[in-house]
């Protein structure tokens, strides 16, 4: 919650800025003068606050509340799963090993008894299964995604997603119910309509970021999934224990609707289009960006496809996004089946790790925009250095955990915690790349990285169900371990080498040379970029006046 009042705090801060500062400039034939609030005032108001605030402020505000809200919607299911499945009979001492035992239960209550009350009767393998189910889904509308997000606009889409995603995890109770096959088609269908929001916002982004604020703009949208996690486990256990387990679903329902009022009233596709937007925050949008109307551009697929940058985000995404796909899907049952963590306990320990990569997300990604302004350290290197800190780090913690001897929940946990500590530091290495080297099609190739990135969310807890199904014991867990840290050490390495920064040639329009070069310029970076003949320096430095926008 320190982050909320930061961000507030800092809003406020903006808001005095703006209220105070005083544009004064000429009218036409009386020869008065006119203030920036008075001209302001013209645009006509829905929400006084918004109209004080930088209009790309609010949206990232939006996302941000919006990816809260989306990930407490979506991720329940992982706890749920703990508390309404019956494990009786999936774990007996003819099925453990001399050397292994499950870790005692800890905390007040047995966590073995809580969980063999569960009222539905499925296997490991089945859990796996569904608990990949929303990504099974999730794959098929990434590149439909970004296709929808360039011919409708991002608020269209992104709205209606949600909405739909919203009305399936309500039905979630009642399909469980039913028959597994039933719940894993609501979570397939879930999947389906979710898998075009993060498509929309890389190419939302694509026409609201300035170069020097991209890092920044994104982090505070990509805050919301940590932080929506934070709040998620502990609200669903608590659901759990006090009212029942359905409620996971039904309680979520509220807070995405208010957030879909504030999307649809707030929310626009682009500069251009806002109604309220200061004349000022809209030219220094577009100037730094090199357009100053949306455009429709053709996908040159073939290129995208053959692009090696391309393919070093798909596999950084993938390999990123295993270690995230775990924890979201797995981490209540390794707290509570290995760890032996009963639930209540289990909820506040398994947002430990998201709260961990909040702070290191926020933190790495201003510290990324600042270097990038000093521009003493070509924009290429300093997103490389992310990755390789990053990934570096993922692997060495998990080899450290595949090695963990006996029951040691307090070390396996503070592991956990600094995984995912690294893992958000690909905020600020790779993530932000898209809107960098392709801003024209920012939400295409976002889609493909994604398309790998939920590859990893389909494997992850399948894997996890076939290898531990009905032999759930530290052993399993530490070859899940081992081939998490394979998986990312060699997608660390490929993103490492073949990362660029610079706009690549197939991502140009005619007359845009200028532009984009001037977004160079404009970005502070002196850009050299390794092993590319199409990078090119700009030819002189422009210096950017001070602004309070």
């Amino acid at each position: 919650m320190s982050f909320v009042i930061y961000c507030t705090v800092y809003l406020a801060e903006l808001w005095k800025m703006g209220t105070t500062e005083k544009d004064v400039t000429p009218s036409d034939a009386g020869g008065k003068t006119e203030t920036k609030s008075e001209r302001d005032s013209e645009k006509g108001s829905c929400c006084l606050l918004a109209d004080k605030i930088p209009a790309r402020y609010v949206l990232a505000a939006l996302f941000f509340v919006g990816h809260i809200s989306m990930t407490i919607s979506r991720g329940g299911f992982a706890l749920a799963v703990v508390v309404m499945v019956n494990s009786s009979s999936r774990v007996t001492p003819v099925n453990q090993t001399n050397t292994y035992q499950l870790c005692p239960s800890s905390g007040p209550g047995n966590a073995s008894t809580q969980n063999d009350q569960g009222e539905l009767d499925w296997s490991e393998s089945i859990k796996g299964v569904i608990l990949g189910a929303f990504f099974y889904g999730y794959i098929f509308t990434q590149v439909v995604g970004g296709l929808l997000e360039q011919k409708f606009g991002c608020k269209i889409v992104y709205g209606t997603s949600t909405l739909l995603g919203t009305v399936l995890s309500v039905l979630s109770p009642v399909a469980s119910r039913t028959s597994p096959w039933a719940i894993f088609a609501v979570r397939f269908c879930m999947g389906l309509v979710s898998g075009v929001l993060f498509p929309c916002l890389y190419g939302i982004w694509g026409r609201w970021a300035p170069p020097t604020e991209r890092t920044k703009l994104l982090a505070i949208c990509y805050i919301g999934l940590p932080l929506g996690n934070i709040i998620n486990y502990p609200l669903s256990s608590f659901l759990a224990a006090q009212l029942g387990w359905e409620y996971i679903f039904y309680i979520p329902g509220a807070s995405a609707a208010v957030w879909l009022v504030l999307w649809f009233l707030l929310g626009y596709d682009s500069p251009a289009q806002h109604p309220r937007i200061l004349e000022e925050e809209k030219k220094y949008i577009e100037e730094g960006i090199g357009t100053n109307k949306r455009q429709k551009p053709k996908v040159p697929w073939l290129k995208v496809l053959t692009s090696p940058p391309v393919w070093a985000l798909v596999m950084g995404q993938f390999s990123s996004n295993w270690g995230v796909f775990f924890l979201t899907t797995q981490l209540p049952n390794y707290m509570q089946n290995v760890l032996g963590f009963n639930i209540q306990t289990n909820g506040l320990l398994s947002a430990l790790p998201f709260a961990v990569a909040m702070v290191c997300m926020f933190a790495s990604s201003a510290a990324a925009d600042r270097l990038i302004q000093g521009g003493k350290i070509p924009k290429v290197w300093i997103r490389r250095g992310f990755v390789i800190t990053g990934y570096t780090g993922m692997v060495i913690c998990g080899v450290i955990l595949a090695n963990l001897s006996g029951c040691n929940p307090a070390a396996a946990v503070s592991l956990l915690c600094i995984t995912q500590g690294f893992n958000s530091l690909t905020v600020a290495g790779f993530r932000a790349v898209h809107v960098e080297f392709a801003p024209r099609f920012s939400g295409v190739t976002f889609a493909l990285a994604n398309t790998g990135g939920t590859v990893s969310g389909i494997f992850a807890p399948l894997l996890v169900g076939l290898i531990t199904d009905n032999y759930p014991t530290p052993a399993a867990w530490s070859t899940i371990f081992y081939i998490g840290a394979a998986i990312q050490g060699v997608g660390g390495i490929f993103t490492a080498v073949f990362l660029r920064t610079d706009v690549q040639p197939w991502a140009r329009g005619e007359g845009d040379k200028g532009s984009f070069d001037k977004n160079v310029e404009l970005a502070g970076s002196k850009d050299l970029v390794i092993a590319n003949e199409h990078a090119e320096m700009p030819t002189k430095v422009v210096e950017m006046q001070n602004t309070k926008l």
